[in-house]
């Protein structure tokens, strides 16, 4: 360039600069995309051992002592007896005896009557209250 003429034209003798388009460095070259059938395979495969994953550490997990876990709910459940509820319904009959007024034809009048409503149940686990 020469100085205070503002063109850019080179004098004589001054060499041009060369624009080598082939003399640039190459853009690294881009990875080969994965193919859509690898793809799916790879999803496929990461979603089934991520829902497995939690049941295999489950499996593998060591079970803990049998004395370690000493609770009211764990011994108690075996020795402990279950209640009996046994309900009973009756239907009573009352009869009144024949008098001398009534006819000699038959027994007397039967008179139907409800029974008592039901008791509520009551649990019993031996002597005490469950």
């Amino acid at each position: 360039m020469n100085e205070g003429t503002g063109t850019s034209r080179p004098h004589a003798g001054q060499e041009i600069p060369h624009r080598h388009v082939a003399g640039h460095a190459k853009a690294p070259a881009k990875p080969k995309r994965a193919s859509r059938g690898l793809v799916r395979f790879w999803a496929w495969t990461l979603g089934a051992m991520s829902f497995l994953s939690p049941f295999a550490l489950l499996g593998l997990s060591p079970r803990p002592a049998q004395g370690a876990v000493a609770g009211p709910s764990q011994g108690a459940v075996s020795t402990r007896r279950r209640p009996v509820v046994v309900v009973v319904t009756k239907k009573i009959i009352y009869t009144k005896s024949a008098t001398s007024s009534v006819s000699s034809s038959g027994a007397g009048p039967v008179q139907y009557v409800q029974a008592p409503a039901a008791a509520p149940v009551a649990v019993s686990c031996g002597t005490h209250a469950c």
